[in-house]
């Protein structure tokens, strides 16, 4: 009988910590921003927002350990064309970089 709960009990942990772990995808999916967003909200060109990304990720893969999330898409022409796919805390390291109009923007997004 005490192995039955306790097996009936473990299942209920899994369970619980697979739906937090879905919670927390699911808020991080939720949480980025395209480096083709950035510049739309910010109102610079795409090529000045890459720019800025490739000049500061040298600074927070020292400091996060990490580089930024390198991705592509599809322009106008049907050309693959770099960009960025970053969460929000590298979102918010990157609108150091923007006055203060466009910062907030960011940050509000």
């Amino acid at each position: 009988m005490r192995k039955d709960s306790n097996l009936l009990l473990a299942k209920n942990q899994l369970n619980i910590m697979t739906q937090i772990i879905n919670i927390i995808q699911k808020e991080q999916s939720e949480q980025t921003m395209t480096s083709l967003e950035i510049a739309e909200l910010t109102g610079k060109q795409h090529k000045d927002v890459l720019k800025a990304i490739r000049n500061m990720e040298p600074a927070w893969e020292r400091v996060a350990g990490r580089n930024f999330a390198l991705g592509s898409y599809k322009d106008a022409n049907g050309q693959m064309r770099p960009c960025y796919l970053l969460t929000k805390t590298e979102c918010l390291y990157i609108a150091t970089k923007f006055n203060d109009e466009a910062r907030a923007r960011l940050v509000l997004r």
